[in-house]
């Protein structure tokens, strides 16, 4: 399901949100894309000009996509997880990961039962910490490593917002209920129910 539906029952309001709709999705897609190819080309020309330069900046794009497609995935959804450490949810949190391709790794976490809104809040911008640590460790990298180093690193953390899509789409959708809702979270679709 994308978007979100709202309706009222028995007195409590009652809102289904799904996946990011097409305007958000496009919206973010978009700018970080364009981010993306302008640290490709800043990457390439840190690469020093010798017959090998293309090659060499394949070879460093493609390990970095590999290693965000399995590492960076699997830190994304631990750090969602993390909210819900030494809480009442931490035996109610599940993670599921599947390799659908040889190369790259899916996964999504759910939680059976109902969640407050500031746990809700910190598991969803969980992730947020991989982005920051992306733009750490490129700074300081870049003092030391190649001029390449720290376009790779910025290209990390925009791949890594843009994994967020949804994540900031439920955020939206959720921060005008605040408190007075609660929220279920089964991993592609979260509900929540609060009264007015």
């Amino acid at each position: 399901m994308r978007g979100v539906v709202r309706k009222q029952k028995c007195g409590y309001e009652w809102m289904r949100v799904g996946y990011a709709d097409a305007k958000f999705t496009l919206g973010m897609t978009f700018v970080s894309l364009s981010t993306i190819l302008g640290c490709a080309l800043w990457g390439y020309k840190e690469i020093p000009e010798t017959e090998w330069r293309l090659t060499r900046f394949l070879a460093v794009y493609f390990i970095a996509t590999v290693l965000y497609l399995n590492l960076g995935v699997w830190i994304h959804e631990q750090l969602h997880c993390l909210a819900f450490r030494r809480t009442v949810y931490a035996k109610r949190t599940h993670i599921t990961y599947i390799r659908q391709y040889v190369l790259a790794l899916s996964g999504h976490y759910w939680v059976t039962g109902a969640i407050d809104y500031r746990t809700m809040r910190r598991a969803l911008s969980g992730p947020l910490i991989l982005v920051v640590s992306s733009f750490v460790v490129g700074g300081l990298g870049g003092l030391i490593l190649p001029g390449w180093w720290f376009p790779i690193m910025i290209t990390m953390a925009v791949v890594s917002l843009l994994d967020m899509i949804h994540d900031f789409y439920w955020l939206l959708q959720i921060r005008l209920i605040g408190d007075k809702g609660k929220y279920w979270d089964n991993g592609s679709e979260l509900e929540v129910v609060w009264k007015e």
